[in-house]
């Protein structure tokens, strides 16, 4: 079973939050991960919302990047998951 991380990592990556048709499908497929998917989608709506109506953040270069490596070591980590389950079939 996939954790909400991974879940919402794989919504967001593979997905688009703002779709009503996206929502209903990963609702579908995650069952068990229901409460976490509405929760995130909510908030990832109201955020795009204020997006559009705040002026836009000033970006601190040390957090961008310190975020861009969280991700691609997450990425890694679900890649060779992949590929150890692949392997164990």
């Amino acid at each position: 079973m996939a954790s909400a991380d991974d879940v919402l990592f794989n919504y967001v990556s593979r997905a688009n939050p703002k779709s009503n048709d996206d929502l209903k499908r990963f609702l579908r497929r995650y069952l068990e991960h229901r409460e976490e998917i509405i929760d995130f989608t909510a908030t990832w709506r109201a955020l795009s919302i204020l997006d559009t109506v705040l002026p836009p953040a000033v970006i601190d270069p040390v957090e961008e990047r310190r975020m861009l490596n969280h991700a691609k070591a997450h990425l890694r980590t679900l890649q060779r998951h992949r590929s150890s389950t692949r392997f164990a079939r």
